[in-house]
């Protein structure tokens, strides 16, 4: 097929001139300029020749359609054959890089002491001790260590361990054993539950109406790991241990493959208490569950069913906005089908690259769905243009793509420029979004200038008849009256907006971090209701561990370690920062103490540290040798380390940061510098997350900010415009932010990707409206005219893209989570800021920049 040559600067033409309806929204694309062939010399020659080079490609796609069209989806199905692989992660764990010194440090605790990721399991019977409720929290009990996969221990009053003494002999044995069958036995039953101030609110709440079940996941998943476990246990004869061959052992057991449990097997963990508690559940024997494993759980749920409804929502209002615009069933299926291919390569690369489905990335379907959509119209809609004028089906590809294919490619680089500032975000889902995304965003790209043209000159299309109107449409009246508004007062529409950014710069510095996954779910769901109630009743269920390293073996054994541990359980637990309060400390310190007053007739005053380091190895090795386990979890093999576990409630991990600062210093203030003090668990994780979100969103905005700019002065041809141009897109971005803290949101994983998407959507349309307002303004030479013809040519598709993007992101209003819900309405609301910038902002700045004195007589019709 010969070439088909195209004017850079067709015709002039009136901006009124439309089409019928469906037409009439077809031309809101068209952004071209109605100049003479000879002004061609003020057009920048790199730009020429790029769309002279789209449509050379447009060429290469016509000859080679079904090469083109095999060769895409080829790609898209090797990607999309990896989809079944996908995984889920919304672990706390997998907020984190592999490499984070918090995670390692945690990793390693797991590694010596275990997992403290556990399942609490609160439970509110009508009588406490009555025979009845003894025997269902037994069946309970049996039925939880039958089920339960990758399974360490379940412990409540069935089988915590019990120490008596008699005779200067110990007894130690599990507390239901045997079972109490007669009034006296359980009186005694009873005594013992409540006067052991170790099973106190952790076992039994504080007043003695309630009793608790920790279930505990094994850290590791192969089996091979609890064999080994069991070499560094404490059945082995070398009580006094050797170091050297406890590493030997960790080393081997990761050389033979042992891993950590993932978390599809945490989260089946979690399902399976969850099924069996639903069977022994009554209104006199009422199962709470709380733990950081019961609430990744819901978490993935809510998010295995929020996708597909979002992802539906979005592609039915996609579909309905396509067949507004050209009441087309082919404009309805061919961009629909772009998009859609374009999320399935996206999520078949994150499986191949590993990169799971995480909170975050859970709204990638909607947004890609809502913003790829965008290029497959651009380029339609000067196609059906052309194509209706002049008949030519082949020819209208070409121009369409000579036309539009830089404006698409340059818009979707400063999107995905927006997403991958995210990339180096040490927040590992925040930074899985920005690769991804990024990712999807290209892939959308490379199909609407790949497939979509050639499926289209592939397809039988007929043209339709144009009618011609000379009246604008009312949409078009009101871009004229605001952009005309906007250039006889330049000054006023500066200054209010800077009034409005310095207000919200203001309000924006009020703005607090917060990482509470519990309070995403709605009020009503069960994990809040648990979580309350475990609060209040027994102290909470999240884990801090600090971990004494005293350096030397048998350390932990000497009477001066032990009382400073004793020490620090004592005062940390009257710990109270802020709304935290501690609920409960243990630690070795806490068993020796069982241990001591046993072996002394059970008298309470007995109820010490002794004072003599022999006596505390006898006392130890006479525990050891009973074939208790319970000193696997406080120390290690030789006794070089000691394990403090440390209780609080759930609660945002805003809190908990001033909180561990307050343990780290009264642990400096009792141990002294002659140990090393490593403090880890689930709870620091969480209180980390702060200080990752502070990072993730000041780093993301600097990136985007000066990639989105560079980008910017690249395309507009000057660094001048190029910052100028910037203007408008911050505007949107401190507006959003200062909404946010006017309806009292916080900053959280969600919300602090607000400002570099929004700013890398929003940047398009300046694109749009700057390159036009420059190729008006080459023709007339007045600011006022080139605003009138680029706001009722490109100002229509302007409000069309925002239209999309914003009724994208607002699809998640109807979220049950409130962090969803929270990012739609701010993120879609400074969407529509960003647009108002462009339409009132940007033609103000034109104003101002060009300062032309007089409109030009000479006006385009």
């Amino acid at each position: 097929m010969p070439c088909v040559k195209r004017n850079w600067l067709p015709a002039p033409a009136s901006p009124w001139r439309k089409s019928s309806s469906a037409a009439r929204w077809t031309n809101l694309f068209s952004s071209e300029a109605p100049t003479h062939p000879k002004k061609e010399h003020t057009m920048n020659n790199w730009l020429v020749r790029t769309e002279r080079a789209f449509e050379a490609w447009g060429h290469w796609l016509i000859r080679r359609a079904w090469r083109a069209i095999f060769g895409a989806l080829a790609v898209v199905a090797a990607l999309a054959s990896q989809i079944p692989a996908v995984q889920m992660d919304t672990s706390t764990e997998g907020f984190f890089q592999k490499d984070d010194p918090a995670l390692v440090a945690y990793d390693r605790f797991k590694e010596q002491f275990g997992n403290d990721s556990v399942v609490l399991v609160m439970i509110r019977p009508d009588e406490m001790f009555s025979e009845q409720t003894l025997r269902k929290l037994q069946d309970y009990h049996e039925a939880l260590e039958a089920e339960l996969p990758n399974l360490d221990e379940v412990q409540s009053l069935v089988n915590v361990t019990s120490i008596r003494g008699a005779e200067d002999q110990l007894t130690v044995e599990d507390l239901m054993d045997p079972f109490p069958e007669d009034e006296a036995a359980r009186a005694t039953f009873r005594q013992r539950a409540l006067e052991n101030p170790f099973y106190r609110n952790q076992l039994v709440s504080e007043d003695g109406k309630l009793m608790a079940l920790v279930a505990r996941p094994v850290a590791w998943a192969d089996p091979q790991a609890s064999e080994e476990d069991d070499l560094l246990g404490f059945d082995s004869d070398e009580t006094e241990g050797d170091e050297a061959e406890a590493d030997d052992v960790t080393e081997s057991a990761s050389e033979e493959g042992t891993r950590i449990l993932s978390f599809e097997e945490k989260v089946k963990f979690a399902q399976v208490i969850a099924e069996v508690s639903k069977r022994f559940s009554s209104a006199g024997f009422q199962i709470y569950e709380g733990g950081t494993i019961v609430m990744e759980r819901v978490i993935m749920e809510e998010m295995l069913a929020n996708m597909p409804r979002f992802t539906a929502m979005a592609i039915g209002l996609i579909a309905v906005l396509l067949f507004a615009v050209f009441r087309r069933v082919v404009g309805v299926v061919l961009p629909l089908l772009t998009v859609i291919l374009s999320l399935l390569g996206t999520f078949g690369a994150m499986s191949t690259f590993g990169e799971p489905i995480t909170i975050v990335s859970q709204i990638l379907p909607s947004f890609l769905l809502a913003v790829s959509v965008g290029y497959a119209v651009h380029l339609l809609a000067i196609f059906f243009q052309h194509f209706n004028r002049n008949g030519d089906q082949h020819a209208a590809i070409v121009h369409a793509l000579g036309h539009s294919g830089l404006a698409i490619l340059i818009t979707s680089l400063t999107t995905a420029g927006g997403l991958l500032s995210f990339s180096g975000a040490p927040m590992d889902p925040i930074a899985g979004l920005g690769r991804f995304g990024a990712f999807g965003v290209l892939m959308a790209v490379f199909l609407t200038l790949t497939l979509l043209p050639a499926l289209l000159s592939c397809l039988p299309i007929k043209p339709k008849a144009q009618l011609d109107s000379q009246q604008p449409s009312r949409s078009e009246r009101l871009l004229d009256g605001i952009g005309q508004f906007a250039v006889r007062r330049p000054w006023l529409v500066l200054g209010v907006s800077t009034l409005l950014a310095v207000g919200a710069f203001t309000a924006s510095l009020d703005l607090h971090f917060s990482h509470d996954p519990v309070k995403w779910l709605p009020e009503g769901s069960e994990v809040r209701i648990s979580s309350n109630a475990i609060n209040a009743e027994m102290k909470g269920a999240v884990i801090a561990e600090l971990v004494v390293d005293t350096g030397v073996a048998n350390g932990v054994k000497t009477p001066e370690v032990m009382a400073a541990l004793e020490r620090f359980n004592r005062e940390v637990e009257t710990l109270e920062v802020g709304p935290v309060a501690m609920g409960k400390s243990t630690s070795i310190a806490d068993m020796l103490k069982q241990i001591h007053q046993a072996l002394n007739e059970n008298r309470p005053e007995f109820y010490v540290i002794p004072e003599d380091a022999d006596l505390i190895a006898q006392e130890l090795l006479l525990f050891e040798n009973s074939g208790a386990d319970d000193l696997e979890r406080m120390t290690d093999v030789d006794y070089t380390q000691a394990r403090v576990t440390m209780k609080m409630p759930w609660i945002d991990a805003n809190a908990y940061v001033p909180m561990l600062a307050a343990i780290e210093s009264l642990a400096r203030e009792i141990f002294g510098s002659e140990v090393e003090l490593q403090l880890t668990g689930l709870l620091t994780l969480l209180a980390r997350t702060i200080d990752l979100m502070m990072v993730s969103m000041a780093e993301s905005y600097l990136i985007a900010a000066t990639v989105i700019t560079v980008l910017m002065m690249i395309v507009l041809g000057g660094w001048k415009l190029g910052l100028w141009s910037m203007i408008p897109n911050f505007l949107p971005i401190l507006l959003g932010l200062g909404l946010m803290r006017l309806l009292d949101l916080p900053l959280d994983a969600m919300s602090i990707l607000v400002g570099s998407i929004a700013l890398g959507l929003a940047v398009d349309d300046t694109i749009h409206f700057l390159h036009n307002f420059r190729r008006y303004h080459a023709q007339t030479g007045d600011v006022a005219e080139s605003v009138r013809l680029t706001l009722t040519t490109t100002g229509r598709a302007m409000l069309f893209t925002t239209g999309v993007l914003a009724c994208g992101f607002y699809t998640y209003l109807i979220s049950d989570m409130s962090n969803l819900f929270s990012f739609g309405l701010i993120t879609g609301t400074t969407i529509i800021f960003a647009l108002l910038a462009d339409l009132l902002l940007a033609p103000a700045l034109m104003t101002l920049l060009y300062r032309n004195p007089q409109p030009s007589s000479q006006k385009i019709p």
